[in-house]
């Protein structure tokens, strides 16, 4: 994987985007080791900025030190998944139904945009960029509370989520569902039916989980079948 850095961050946050995007489009995948040399030697720069970025990724529950071997990408197991659906399926749900407080014209077309962006994206096949739109769908139910600790979880919560979530659209079928679920949360936001709207998010939820439990490289790592190993980001 070619590795960029963006202008628009400083060079620690710049190179955490880059780690976090090989991580979410499976240039990286759970379990594997971290090269920090070479991150470094492809951005022509110094490890020191490299290692405070996975420490902020480490913070954020991404990756894991090993002593004497590097940081890892965490592996994505049962336990795991499990822990992060029983706080999502409380939290998401009720953002939504604050966020339908701000519901207005110009809200209902910004969302219908995302859907329209999401499939403009699915016809074309460029399933990265529709990741990126799915967690900004995502995001801007957060956004629209103006709570400053929901926007502080959503951070929390919708990095994991987008992990999670590249692993889950990569599964069969997984992409066409996704977007009909996604409608059904555009519609039940602009019926304003708060019922409606906890259904919607709540079904796409409890299909995110069933589509990351059933894909095969979380079947496999639990069988022990995925080692460990480096990624060269090239």
């Amino acid at each position: 994987m070619e590795l960029v850095l963006s202008e628009h961050f400083n060079l620690s946050e710049r190179i955490l985007k880059v780690i976090e995007k090989a991580i979410i489009s499976g240039s990286i995948k759970p379990g594997e080791r971290i090269n920090e040399t070479e991150i470094a030697r492809s951005l022509g720069t110094s490890k020191s900025p490299v290692r405070e970025a996975l420490k902020r990724l480490e913070g954020e529950g991404i990756v894991e030190p090993l002593p004497r071997k590097g940081y890892f990408v965490r592996k994505i197991d049962r336990e795991r998944i499990e822990e992060f659906f029983d706080i999502i399926t409380i939290i998401e749900p009720a953002i939504v139904r604050m966020s339908l407080r701000k519901g207005s014209r110009g809200v209902w077309r910004k969302i219908d945009g995302f859907i329209k962006d999401m499939e403009r994206e699915l016809r074309k096949r460029d399933y990265d960029e529709y990741l990126v739109l799915n967690d900004e769908f995502h995001t801007y139910f957060y956004e629209l509370t103006e709570n400053e600790w929901a926007i502080k979880i959503s951070q929390m919560l919708r990095k994991q989520a987008t992990m999670l979530r590249s692993l889950s659209l990569y599964t069969r079928n997984r992409f066409s569902a996704s977007i009909v679920e996604h409608r059904a949360i555009a519609e039940a936001y602009k019926s304003g039916d708060s019922g409606q709207l906890t259904k919607a998010v709540e079904n796409h939820l409890l299909r995110f989980k069933e589509n990351i439990i059933q894909s095969d490289l979380l079947k496999n790592g639990e069988k022990g079948q995925v080692e460990p190993k480096s990624n060269s980001f090239i």
